[in-house]
């Protein structure tokens, strides 16, 4: 899979390096700031230099160039010798306006060894934007890896450009490392990562064949940036995953259509089947209803039949359900309370939902504490109550099992009443 062109724009310039003159001043500034020691310069660079700080002085920078070939030769020069004479002709390839003799320069510097800590991020950044601009990307991403590389602090943006550069050389590998590192550090500094990343990251797992780290990427995105396309994506790997368990997919369903409604025809029919079958035909009704106004299910002879299912066993429901729930109150099987709070969350009626699901995890003899605890969040989350919402997910999260595909969906609804408490 290729990534659309909208997705891959050409990574800016400005990103990629600094302007040479920006170069200049963060290496001057980065020399000062080491706290050498006095400079130490040879006899023969002492004797020569004069000349040529004073065509320095007076900007004629091709004469400066020609007058340090002498300096360049000379034998036994100390680092300090060759710091001052960097500075020079890196003054004069500017002034000239020079840029292939300029970054040919920089590089040569870089490989010869002479390049303190402090120079070598910017040298390669720089280096970088150069070689980006000739359109030559395996030593874009040579040298932005190394400005990486020497940069500790690089920051959520700089990481994204480094995945981008890979992504765009089909390294779907480097890529995945560098986004996810795009991603650790921005939520790291307390910032939302970029949606962006989590699609590429999606298309490189997909290109790697790595379904365990695309759904955790999936999960992440669609936590972060809820949209039905993504909640389509992470509901079919669950349903491969969990071979389709009825339990799990409910709760999944449950949560898209809560959060942003369905994407596709074949998920509101699939979502009102399961409804049915599993005793909470309202669910079922409500979601048709919705699919049917928004225009994604078809007003179709066969669907106004699934519809009509619904609507009647949600009436019976709506009939029996007061009656039904003060016979289980007073019985002792807290499963029957478990299924009549469900029957009161398939027909909104959610207050009620949270006594009955509540009096049956306290009487005990519940069979799926993980899928009443999940209807319970549910229910609570309809009411407002999100911060009680997230403790019955955390609850369905221990009883299922951590890894377990219920305890993943606990995550995701958890993830869903923290959005909304905070919205």
């Amino acid at each position: 899979m290729r990534a659309s062109p909208s997705l891959l724009s050409v990574v800016a310039a400005c990103a990629l390096g600094l302007a040479a003159g920006q170069f200049l001043a963060a290496s001057a500034v980065a020399q000062q700031d080491a706290a050498a020691p006095a400079p130490q310069f040879s006899k023969g660079f002492q004797k020569a230099a004069g000349k040529v700080q004073k065509l320095v002085q007076e900007q004629k920078w091709a004469e400066v160039i020609e007058a340090m070939k002498p300096l360049e030769a000379l034998d036994g020069l100390t680092p300090d010798d060759r710091n001052v004479m960097f500075s020079w002709k890196l003054q004069a390839l500017r002034g000239l306006g020079d840029e292939a003799a300029l970054n040919a320069f920089l590089e040569q510097w870089l490989e010869s060894g002479y390049a303190s800590p402090a120079q070598i991020g910017p040298i390669n950044q720089q280096l970088a934007a150069w070689y980006n601009r000739q359109k030559d990307g395996e030593k874009t991403r040579y040298h932005y890896r190394k400005f990486i590389e020497a940069t500790p602090d690089a920051d959520a943006q700089e990481y994204e450009t480094l995945g981008r550069l890979y992504f765009q050389a089909d390294d779907h590998a480097e890529a995945a490392t560098w986004l996810g590192k795009a991603i650790a550090t921005a939520t790291a500094a307390g910032e939302k990562p970029k949606e962006l990343w989590y699609q590429l990251l999606d298309q490189c797992f997909v290109e790697l064949n790595d379904g365990g780290r695309r759904l955790a990427n999936l999960e992440e995105l669609v936590k972060q940036y809820p949209k039905a396309e993504y909640y389509s994506r992470v509901l079919a790997l669950y349903a491969q995953g969990s071979g389709d368990d009825r339990v799990v997919m409910l709760h999944g369903f449950r949560l898209a259509m809560t959060d942003t409604g369905l994407e596709t025809v074949g998920q509101y029919l699939t979502y009102t089947d399961l409804a049915i079958s599993v005793g909470s035909p309202g669910e079922g009704e409500r979601a048709l209803e919705k699919g049917i106004a928004a225009g994604v299910v078809p007003s179709a002879g066969s669907n106004q039949q699934l519809l009509s299912e619904a609507k009647a066993a949600a009436s019976r429901d709506r009939r029996d359900l007061a009656k039904d729930a003060e016979t289980a109150a007073k019985g002792t099987n807290g499963e029957v309370d478990a299924k009549i709070g469900l029957g009161f969350y398939s027909i909104g009626q959610h207050e009620q939902a949270v006594a009955a699901i509540t009096r049956g995890l306290q009487k005990g003899g519940v069979r799926r504490v993980d899928d009443a605890n999940l209807t319970l969040g549910a229910a609570l989350a309809e009411l407002g109550r999100y911060d009680e919402a997230r403790a019955a997910f955390a609850k369905a999260a221990e009883a299922a099992g951590a890894g377990s595909w219920m305890a993943r969906m606990a995550g995701l609804w958890a993830a869903y009443a923290q959005r909304k408490a905070g919205a």
